[in-house]
């Protein structure tokens, strides 16, 4: 049987995670293009009004949109915008049922897990840009992934190559540290790489500490008990940039606290989980 391709409107997806709010309003927006406004885009489409897509791009969406959306965002995509159909389904929280029915053929056990550990992700993600949101904070995903080396001009690799840790990260506008990167740390069998992660970051922080001065690194927990044994572990530490730890709650959707390590110059960052959330809802400009 001949394969279909993933970017082809005839392969069939099927539902196996939550929606990337993220990655989602950040495909959309780059459909939209930056020479029309939402609501030009959304006649174009045919589908949803500019308010629903708007609703959407500020991360109000609790189910997947639907396959004939997705399809409308494509078709009606920019000239020159990055926007494929299987970028689009997998934001979406959808994969090709070929794929889901192969591993579930098998029995693969390793499959199911991961899914339900990226599920986990996706949820830590989604509270994250959900509470920065609420408190006004406007925000750009960055479409590529720092997790080995950053390949942006305006943050040095250094001279070693060492990583900044990220399960994603976004551009904030008017704030000192431009660059926040938000790492999910796992309680299970993943941790091993997560020691990595926090032993590139410090050498990184501690031999160049210069590369860092517009970034701030976040570890994000959803497990209170590993959070906290963390933050013991970490206790006597010092710092030269800004590294903090945030606890989520997953099943209430809120940030719970977030610590922020104490630097070498005493400076003492404030966490922006601390403001109070914004009562009226907010529109970007972009967005109307």
């Amino acid at each position: 049987m001949k394969e279909v391709d993933d970017n082809s409107f005839d392969c069939k997806y099927v539902s196996v995670y939550v929606p990337d709010k993220a990655k989602l309003a950040f495909l959309i927006k780059e459909a939209k293009g930056p020479d029309r406004t939402m609501a030009e885009f959304a006649e174009a489409c045919g589908t949803l009004s500019a308010p629903s897509f708007s609703r959407i791009i500020k991360g109000n969406i609790v189910k997947p949109l639907t396959v004939e959306v997705i399809q409308s965002i494509v078709k009606n995509a920019a000239p020159g915008a990055n926007v494929e159909y299987y970028s689009l389904m997998r934001a979406n929280g959808m994969i090709p049922a070929e794929v889901d029915d192969r591993h579930k053929k098998h029995g693969d056990e390793e499959y199911e897990y991961e899914r339900e550990l990226k599920n986990r992700e996706i949820k830590t993600r989604n509270i994250v840009t959900d509470e920065l949101l609420a408190r006004g904070i406007m925000m750009q995903l960055i479409p590529y992934s720092p997790l080995r080396l950053i390949r942006n001009e305006e943050i040095p690799a250094g001279k070693f190559r060492l990583a900044i840790p990220a399960s994603f990260s976004i551009r904030v506008a008017g704030e000192e540290q431009s660059y926040w990167f938000y790492k999910y740390v796992s309680s299970d069998r993943y941790w091993r790489n997560d020691i990595r992660d926090f032993s590139e970051l410090f050498l990184r922080d501690l031999w160049e500490p210069e590369t860092l001065k517009e970034v701030k690194v976040t570890f994000v927990f959803a497990d209170k008990d590993h959070y906290e044994e963390t933050l013991e572990k970490m206790k006597d530490i010092k710092i030269n940039n800004y590294i903090s730890f945030l606890l989520v709650d997953p099943e209430n959707g809120i940030a719970m606290e977030e610590k922020m390590l104490p630097r070498y110059d005493g400076k003492a960052g404030k966490s922006i989980f601390d403001y109070p959330r914004m009562e009226a809802d907010w529109e970007d400009p972009e967005n109307k």
